[in-house]
C-alpha cells in the first residue's frame, strides 16, 4: 500500500466517524481508582476526595466510589477480602487501607501511568 492510499483510507475513516457511519471506540482509562466506602465512615469522604483530585490532575485516570451499601460494592469487598473502609484499589489491586498520604497516593498512581 502506497502512502497516498494510506492517506485516502485515513481521510475516509475520519469522514465516516464524523457522519456516524462507524463509531469510535471509547478510550479506556489507563488507571482506575476505586474507593471502597461505607456510609458511616468519617474518613471515606477524605479518601474519595483525594482520588477525585488525582483523577482531575492526570489524564487517563478515573476515580469512582463503591459503597459497601450497594451490591456492587459488597461484591468487590468480598472479592478482595476487604474488612475496613476506606480501601483504595488501583487497577483492581488493593493499594491502600485507610486514608493514605496524598504524596504517596499520587506517586503510586504515577507508577501505574508510567507502566
Amino acid at each position: 500500500m502506497d502512502e497516498l492510499e494510506m492517506i485516502r483510507r485515513k481521510k475516509m475513516l475520519e469522514l465516516m466517524k464524523r457522519m456516524g457511519i462507524i463509531e469510535e471506540k471509547p478510550k479506556r482509562p489507563k488507571v482506575t481508582i476505586e474507593v471502597i466506602t461505607s456510609p458511616t465512615c468519617p474518613y471515606c469522604p477524605i479518601a474519595l476526595a483525594m482520588a477525585q483530585e488525582i483523577a482531575r490532575k492526570y489524564k487517563g485516570v478515573v476515580a469512582r466510589e463503591l459503597s459497601i451499601a450497594t451490591p456492587e460494592g459488597r461484591r468487590k469487598a468480598m472479592e478482595h477480602n476487604i474488612m475496613g473502609t476506606p480501601t483504595i484499589l488501583i487497577n483492581n489491586r488493593v493499594e491502600f487501607i485507610g486514608v493514605p498520604n496524598f504524596a504517596e497516593f499520587e506517586r503510586k498512581v504515577r507508577q501505574y501511568l508510567s507502566a
